[in-house]
């Protein structure tokens, strides 16, 4: 139970725990509930400014990444996706926020983001804007990006979420963009298959949080932390921005950065008409 006294960041974090708790036992989730909100009364107390307690329960893990221990969500995205490589392939790919920065600007031009719900399928399943023949420009399957893009996806630890896919390709002109110096930067595809994924996942947050599918939501932000801690992801934001703007807020329930930063990263990879 929560109780009046607590701060209203612990509160809220008991709440998301409850939330994302329903395939645990009743009696596991007591037990763990119990712990956490022992533990996190003693760490939070009730007088804490927001700031504080905020950095607080951030320092502690999100209720994600405990739930993600303890329900193993990976395996449940689907065996066949998910392998444990636990040593990482080597992959002969110069990365950069330079590159980053000019694949936006070559894609910018032709991205627009109209903000349509994904169409449902015969199955009525939603597919998800991340698949084979995702909207945008036209693709590709040859040039240096491309085989970049490939060796990123063959070096990926981490799935898709379930019913994407990675485009067959990538966007046309990725060899043809320039640099300051005349000559694209080394590792565009491998920009554009890092921001494939995290498009897929930041689109099935947000999916799970409009239907209110705690066990997807809790899957999905369990992916986006991963996201944080990875070697790409350190190399091009070193400051943390994302973070901050957009993963903190979800450890919270708080989805608003991630609606704002979803459009951007899928433009990175090449689709548009994304949910935003």
């Amino acid at each position: 139970m929560t109780s009046d006294t607590d701060h209203r960041l612990v509160t809220q974090y008991l709440r998301q725990f409850d939330a994302g708790a329903g395939s645990l036992s009743n009696a596991r989730r007591a037990v763990l509930r119990e712990e956490i909100a022992n533990h996190l009364r003693e760490l939070v107390q009730p007088d804490l400014s927001d700031a504080d307690a905020s950095a607080a329960l951030s320092s502690f893990g999100s209720p994600a990444e405990i739930l993600g221990q303890e329900l193993d969500v990976l395996p449940s995205l689907g065996a066949s996706q998910h392998r444990q490589r636990r040593v990482r392939r080597t992959v002969a790919i110069v990365v950069s926020a330079v590159a980053a920065a000019i694949l936006l600007i070559v894609l910018l031009p032709i991205l627009f983001v109209v903000a349509p719900v994904p169409v449902a399928g015969p199955d009525g399943e939603v597919t998800s804007v991340v698949n084979a023949n995702p909207q945008g420009p036209a693709r590709v399957t040859v040039g240096t990006g491309y085989f970049e893009y490939q060796a990123a996806i063959e070096a990926m630890e981490d799935p898709l979420p379930a019913g994407a896919a990675y485009p067959a390709g990538v966007p046309e002109g990725l060899d043809s963009g320039t640099s300051p110096t005349g000559v694209m930067q080394s590792g565009a595809g491998y920009v554009v298959a890092q921001y494939t994924w995290l498009c897929a996942w930041e689109s099935e947050y947000l999916t799970a949080m409009a239907q209110e599918d705690a066990e997807r939501q809790v899957a999905a932000e369990a992916m986006l932390t991963t996201w944080s801690t990875s070697e790409f992801y350190m190399t091009t934001d070193p400051n943390r921005g994302w973070v901050a703007s957009v993963l903190d807020p979800v450890r919270f329930g708080d989805s608003s950065g991630v609606v704002r930063d979803q459009p951007q990263s899928c433009s990175q990879a090449g689709i548009i008409n994304v949910r935003g």
